[in-house]
């Protein structure tokens, strides 16, 4: 990934275009906190597939730096995340891998909400990277972009991986009662 420069200009920050950047900037941060929780959760669920645990510790790890990334747009604008947010996100998230933990197709789940999430993600990433160039902060754009590229590379590796799980998951199921 290319180098994103800080931006040299002196700018207002108090724009109706940058102040509805701000808040959907921390909602991305807040979606990242939460995300990354749980993927930490489908991680462990993964114990027994090892590639699927590997691209989830590899998302996570991803996830995070997206988390780190969008606190750097923040402060192009001299912001800093919104902590209640960001606290919303993590507790969002461990709710989340709780919920999915109590059922035997708890993989199959797992694979499909992380490709709704996946999808949700894009579409926040699109909506920046539009709201960006519209605000006139290139800067925020290209970052943007980059997280998208790796937003997508996610959801197309679930995508062609949910028809084998999905039989995998109705192979071993028990009979049915």
């Amino acid at each position: 990934m290319g180098e994103t420069r800080q931006p040299t200009t002196t700018m207002s920050y108090d724009s109706p275009a940058d102040k509805q950047l701000i808040a959907w900037l921390n909602d991305a941060y807040s979606m990242e906190q939460s995300l990354a929780k749980v993927l930490e959760n489908h991680a462990d669920d993964a114990k027994d597939l090892p590639d699927v645990r590997e691209k989830d510790l590899q998302h996570l790890y991803e996830t995070r730096r997206h988390a780190e990334q969008i606190e750097r747009c923040l402060s192009f604008l001299g912001e800093t995340p919104s902590t209640m947010k960001g606290m919303m996100g993590t507790v969002m998230g461990k709710v989340q891998g709780v919920a999915t933990g109590m059922f035997g197709d708890e993989i199959m789940k797992n694979f499909l909400s992380d490709y709704a999430m996946e999808h949700f993600e894009i579409a926040c990433y699109r909506s920046l990277i539009a709201a960006s160039e519209e605000a006139g902060r290139p800067e925020i754009a290209q970052i943007c972009r980059e997280i998208l590229r790796e937003e997508e590379a996610m959801a197309q590796w679930l995508a062609e991986r949910i028809p084998d799980v999905a039989k995998m998951t109705v192979l071993q199921a028990p009979a049915a009662r």
